[in-house]
């Protein structure tokens, strides 16, 4: 009967893993697993390449009709079964591509974790006995559960007795755990990833009809390109590398914000208010690296640098960015 069960429950996950990958490559990212222990990643894509940020929730659309364009805009709440599955696929996929990211960079601790016990948490413990009980806490709690598939490796922090539990965790580390480390390797080839991250641009009801446009305002912080997971953070700060980059780091408010005028003429306004857009989607392509800041301990944030490979901020009015509105380039930004 159990393994029955295991049977159904592994099937309905292969659907979903197929699903995945059956989505049109212009929508997804995905990152085949090493092994049919795993789960296989999708990432939410624009343009063929991972896209962060502001996700697509697959909600669905309204339209209106204005001389002959069509324009949509997301129904709150509004979904099909379809787009719940589509978006769970993608929030796992977040998880999961942040959970491996997160092993990547931690591997120069697994020395000190230990692979035959259980370390017991004391008030006195070594830096090495520290280290070990926050990656198992991690490893057990967070990898084990949401990277794997088999019970020999998901059921990691389970158990009813210490017994158990412990059995439960050498299998994992048996198992699962080199294999894991090495399909992270992979992850974020020579330590980069290029991509593109989109952030929402208010423009609500303040029209200026002297200036033309919206004030509004645009951050430099990223920190929600990767998800934050038992402990983990991936910390990603700008790194200016162009000329119009150190522009923008010398323009920014307290908050990291920079604050411009979006020029829309009086007719677009009107019609944004007339169909309750009160806010664009802002895209740009930017480049991830890992930063040479050193960890002196696995507790401590995981820092990232980005840059934008161009200066092309592009603005559409649907979070799918299917209806582009019109492209500003961030070195205007600052003029």
């Amino acid at each position: 009967m159990v393994r029955s069960c295991l049977l159904i429950v592994l099937c309905f996950l292969g659907l979903l893993s197929g699903n995945a990958q059956s989505i049109d490559d212009k929508e997804m990212v995905v990152y085949q697993s090493p092994s049919d222990k795993f789960v296989s990643m999708s990432l939410q894509a624009h343009k063929g390449l991972p896209r962060f940020g502001v996700l697509n929730m697959y909600r669905e659309q309204t339209g209106g009709q204005r001389q002959g364009m069509r324009t949509v805009r997301p129904v709150r709440g509004g979904k099909n079964p379809v787009s719940n599955d589509k978006n769970k696929i993608v929030t796992m996929g977040k998880n999961n591509f942040s959970l491996l990211v997160g092993l990547k960079y931690l591997r120069p601790f697994m020395e000190d974790l230990d692979r035959k016990g259980l370390t017991t948490i004391t008030s006195n413990m070594s830096e090495k006995e520290s280290n070990s009980a926050f990656l198992q806490r991690f490893l057990r709690s967070q990898v084990a559960p949401n990277l794997c598939l088999t019970d020999e490796c998901k059921n990691a922090g389970q158990g009813k007795n210490e017994f158990e539990r412990l059995r439960n965790y050498t299998s994992f580390v048996d198992n699962c755990l080199d294999p894991l480390l090495d399909w992270s390797k992979n992850i974020m080839e020579g330590d980069e990833l290029v991509g593109y991250h989109v952030s929402m641009l208010n423009i609500g009801n303040n029209y200026d009809f002297d200036k033309k446009g919206y004030t509004v305002y645009h951050s430099i912080i990223l920190n929600n390109i990767f998800t934050r997971k038992q402990g983990i953070l991936n910390q990603v700060v700008f790194n200016p590398v162009k000329p119009f980059e150190e522009a923008l780091q010398n323009s920014i408010d307290r908050n990291k914000n920079i604050k411009f005028l979006l020029h829309i003429d009086e007719q677009t306004a009107e019609r944004f208010q007339k169909e309750g857009i009160r806010r664009l989607y802002a895209v740009k392509k930017i480049k991830v690296k890992r930063s040479n800041k050193p960890m002196k301990s696995p507790s401590d944030a995981i820092e990232f640098t980005y840059s934008h490979e161009s200066a092309d901020l592009e603005m559409y009015t649907d979070e799918a960015l299917t209806q582009h509105f019109k492209t500003v380039s961030l070195a205007d930004l600052t003029n």
